[in-house]
């Protein structure tokens, strides 16, 4: 008699995980509820940038590329992580790297040359990433700026210090209708713990062009929580690799595996496919 009770238990038992296996399975085909958190992903390559803004490969004027070779090789591997065009940003700085705005399109077109003959597809535009150091009054006064697309001007301030009238040189760049990026505002720490100023930056219309690099945590702590909370608050237009050598290309493959530059890749907000 125990025996056939507990035979009528088991079968009770079995009928209802029978029940409850093939209910679940229902209803999770039917997505009332969600059982499994989705991974968050991140990017195969930068191909949807199309086009990266920032970068040193015009070799021996700054310190990026040291050679032609070096920009070769830099130009490959970002046209193998996806990007059909580049717009590189050779530093001019009066006291470090003195560079002519006027000649540096002589010397892209030789890096063009020398990538047509290597047989790269990627093309090459040349902007200037302009330091907003004690001579800027007169480089806005006399124009001597290397502007890409429609106008558009890169500029970096100093890392340790803020730049007396930095404030005023952007009014009057915006006055000469000059449409002023600013690189990678992230690596400014001195803003970092009011971030106030970011916020007027934008409220002024001041473009932000964030270092892809920063979203591994590259450059540091302080810098990556910056750059995510400029993503949080949409307020990255442009993304850039700052490639100065191989090393940084290493960081940019860590970098596709971001959720957090995926989303913000992904998100239609960033612009540098159009150019």
């Amino acid at each position: 008699m125990n025996l056939i009770k507990t035979m009528q238990h088991t079968n009770i038992w079995l009928i209802f995980t029978t029940f409850a296996t093939a209910f679940t399975t229902q209803i999770k085909g039917m997505g009332i509820f969600s059982f499994k958190t989705k991974k968050a992903q991140g990017l195969s390559d930068f191909s949807a940038l199309k086009t990266d803004i920032h970068s040193h490969l015009i070799p021996g004027i700054d310190d990026g590329s040291q050679d032609m070779d070096t920009s070769l090789l830099l130009l490959q591997e970002l046209q193998n992580l996806g990007y059909r065009k580049v717009i590189t940003t050779p530093h001019v700085k009066n006291e470090v790297f003195p560079n002519d705005v006027n000649k540096l399109e002589d010397l892209a077109n030789n890096v063009r040359k020398a990538a047509a003959q290597k047989g790269l597809a990627i093309e090459i535009e040349v902007g200037a990433e302009h330091l907003v150091d004690e001579d800027f009054h007169k480089r806005i006064s006399e124009g001597l700026f290397k502007t890409f697309g429609d106008n558009y001007l890169l500029i970096e301030l100093p890392f340790m210090y803020v730049p007396f009238g930095v404030n005023e040189y952007l009014f009057d760049l915006q006055c000469k209708n000059y449409k002023v990026i600013l690189a990678h505002p992230e690596r400014y720490l001195y803003w970092a713990e009011d971030k106030r100023q970011f916020a007027d930056l934008k409220d002024r219309g001041i473009i932000f062009q964030s270092n892809i690099n920063s979203f591994t945590g590259y450059y540091g702590r302080q810098e990556y929580n910056l750059v995510k909370w400029f993503a949080e608050n949409n307020m990255i237009e442009m993304l850039g690799s700052d490639t100065h050598g191989i090393r940084h290309i290493e960081v940019l493959h860590k970098a596709l595996s971001s959720p957090l530059l995926a989303g913000l890749v992904n998100s239609g907000k960033i612009i540098n496919n159009q150019f």
